[in-house]
């Protein structure tokens, strides 16, 4: 894991999510790299003729608010041991994250859901950049301000396709962290039995553990939050959106309920 991208925007979640980046970037002895865009499509109107227009004000506005969050990033990166870089972009910011990140390694993006609200709330893109990205997504809930990679992790495994590429791509956390537990809640042995995915990480040197409990037992995010909590977890893995996205945004679902309400940070795998 050597290349992090980091969503810049002067919102409520910022220094959170650039604390964590930083974190990220020195046990991997990663680049961090920063992006700002600017969503002119919020900005733009329409003339009579059908164009469209963005008055010399606004967009005089738009690059001053950059120029000043730039100068204030700029300012706190210089003393960090890590190396960065700067990119800007006009369009909408969930598109442009997912174009850069086909050649990234991870994408911190801020949590947004109940109770985080307001007009410096994080932008709501998680859903759009996980499901799209070309690699995983850690998503840093408000109030998170340290990342230790050495903690444990908790992972979600249902055996499916989204779990096991989740699991191959936190590859380079995995091995960082002191303990690594799978959780498997009322799953049936299908595609991959439960007891694969150890054997999977046994070959690259991870030892884990793996706990089953029934589908009495809880809601899957429920249940995964109750072991992390008792692990002193660092980090919960889980592969993003198992069912359909028409599913997730109508009915919720393990994904949308803990990118939207855990007090740990999320890894979403692909």
């Amino acid at each position: 894991m050597k290349s992090v991208l980091l969503h810049i925007f002067e919102d409520d979640g910022l220094d959170d999510r650039i604390v964590v980046a930083l974190d990220v970037c020195r046990a991997h002895d990663a680049h961090l790299t920063c992006i700002y865009v600017t969503p002119y499509a919020a900005y733009v109107g329409l003339d009579p003729m059908g164009g469209v227009f963005a008055s010399g004000a606004v967009i005089e506005s738009l690059r001053e608010a950059e120029a000043a969050i730039r100068a204030k990033i700029e300012a706190r990166l210089t003393r960090e041991d890590v190396r960065w870089d700067w990119q800007s972009y006009d369009g909408d910011p969930a598109q442009t994250i997912v174009s850069v990140s086909s050649l990234a390694d991870l994408v911190v993006l801020s949590q947004v859901g109940p109770g985080i609200g307001g007009i410096t709330a994080p932008m709501p893109i998680v859903d759009q950049v996980a499901v799209n990205a070309g690699c995983p997504v850690l998503v840093v809930p408000k109030g998170v301000s340290r990342f230790d990679a050495t903690a444990p992790v908790v992972i979600g495994w249902n055996a499916s396709e989204q779990a096991a590429r989740a699991l191959r791509e936190a590859l380079p956390l995995l091995k960082m962290a002191r303990n690594v537990t799978l959780v498997s809640i009322g799953e049936e042995e299908a595609v991959y039995p439960q007891t694969d995915a150890s054997t999977y990480l046994s070959h690259h040197g991870i030892k884990s553990d793996l706990q089953s409990f029934p589908a009495s037992a809880g809601t899957a995010d429920a249940v995964l939050s109750d072991v992390a909590k008792a692990q002193g977890a660092g980090a919960v893995l889980i592969g993003a959106y198992g069912h359909s996205r028409l599913r997730e945004t109508l009915l919720g679902g393990v994904t949308r309920r803990l990118v939207t309400s855990s007090t740990l940070p999320v890894l979403l795998g692909r």
